[in-house]
């Protein structure tokens, strides 16, 4: 327990990095004298880099052992937060970003690695949930925090604080996580690529990009959805994305929960919940006291979808393979990109905002009946524990 707790705090140190800067771009193009919109790459950029990186770091990096490359990619982690608190220019800031970005997917992927390898059979579903949970609690409160800290000490003050949180994550992942923890793959570049080429694998990894896309196609613009066609004022349009993040939270430990009893029941129960959700968010729209329940579920089907998602293709790949790990990392974020630039193409030709949850419910469904002939044509539908490697051929 207190191994996996070292791991969620360092995957929640990384993941604030990433969300505390979203409400400090204006405060960081007047200080470096950039536009809003050239401060604004320095979330593009990243999110581009962690989906494209992430994978080619974790194979450069497959022979190095779990604990030895999660304390070298923390401690990169660090210094590179550290050239950003220091950058005298915006260039400079944009380098610090990527190198740290670089670190991003493959250090989550290798936490989730640790993780499995260090949870009985029974409970390793449990075990992702832990280190997702540290994503999830970065968006209720890392984020939030960061962004206040910026706002008050100026937005360097946030990169320090990041590396103090780093810091304490190396400290506690060199205390609390043993040495002795292996890959089942052996750690060799063929071993982790050839995971990639196992259909399931491939499955696994659509029904991600796709299932993100469905609902990220809706609260993508879900501020202006909640202003314009529901009439919430600025502070209860915060607060019911604080309840989104929260409903996020409690579904990821949900989720693992469940995942360990039932990998295949979980997977479909929550897809169906989270296009049943983005349907009732579009009908409910003018029915002011039903949005918050609407809101509510998307986070909690969204959160409950990532432990059983990470154990498909973890297990699917053969039970530790990090370079899985790191391209369903990628496939969040393709997916993210995707649902984004969906939503806009959507309103750019005229669809009305409140049709998005109709669209994104569309999107959903595809990724579920994906997920049921995979799962039919494997042999994950027999009953059976999440055991990595689960036979899904």
């Amino acid at each position: 327990m207190a191994a996996l707790a070292a791991l969620a705090l360092s995957v929640f140190a990384l993941c604030s990095a990433e969300f505390a800067l979203i409400g400090l771009l204006l405060d960081v193009s007047r200080d470096l004298r950039v536009s809003v919109a050239d401060a604004g790459q320095l979330l593009s950029s990243y999110a581009v880099t962690v989906a494209v990186g992430g994978p080619v770091v974790t194979v450069l990096t497959a022979r190095v052992a779990p604990r030895r490359l999660a304390l070298a990619l923390l401690a990169v982690f660090a210094a590179a937060n550290v050239l950003g608190a220091l950058a005298p220019s915006f260039p400079l800031l944009m380098a610090a970003r990527t190198l740290g970005a670089l670190t991003h997917s493959a250090f989550a992927a290798i936490c989730i690695v640790i993780a499995v390898r260090l949870a009985p059979p029974a409970r390793r579903a449990s075990a992702i949930a832990w280190v997702s949970g540290g994503l999830g609690l970065a968006t209720v409160l890392g984020g939030p925090i960061g962004t206040a800290i910026g706002q008050q000490w100026g937005w360097r003050a946030t990169f320090w604080c990041v590396t103090g949180a780093a810091t304490l994550g190396f400290l506690a992942i060199l205390s609390l996580v043993p040495g002795s923890v292996t890959r089942e793959t052996g750690g060799t570049v063929r071993g982790e690529t050839g995971a990639l080429k196992r259909p399931q694998v491939l499955c696994a990894l659509t029904v991600t990009t796709v299932s993100q896309a469905g609902w990220f196609l809706l609260y993508s613009f879900i501020s202006p959805l909640l202003r314009q066609a529901t009439g919430f004022g600025t502070t209860a349009t915060t607060v019911l994305l604080f309840v989104f993040g929260l409903g996020g939270f409690a579904g990821n430990a949900v989720g693992g929960r469940l995942a360990d009893r039932t990998l295949r029941g979980t997977l479909i129960t929550m897809l169906a919940l989270l296009a049943a959700a983005l349907l009732l968010t579009s009908t409910v729209t003018h029915v002011r006291p039903a949005v918050p329940v609407a809101i509510l579920l998307i986070g909690f089907a969204s959160g409950a979808l990532v432990p059983p998602l990470q154990a498909w293709v973890l297990s699917a790949a053969g039970g530790s393979s990090a370079l899985a790990v790191a391209a369903n990392t990628s496939a969040f974020n393709l997916g993210n990109a995707a649902g984004s630039w969906g939503g806009s193409r959507l309103l750019d030709a005229g669809t009305d905002i409140t049709a998005l949850g109709w669209a994104g419910a569309v999107v959903v469904a595809v990724a579920l009946v994906v997920t049921l002939v995979a799962l039919r044509r494997g042999s994950a539908g027999r009953r059976s524990r999440f055991l990595p490697p689960y036979d899904l051929r």
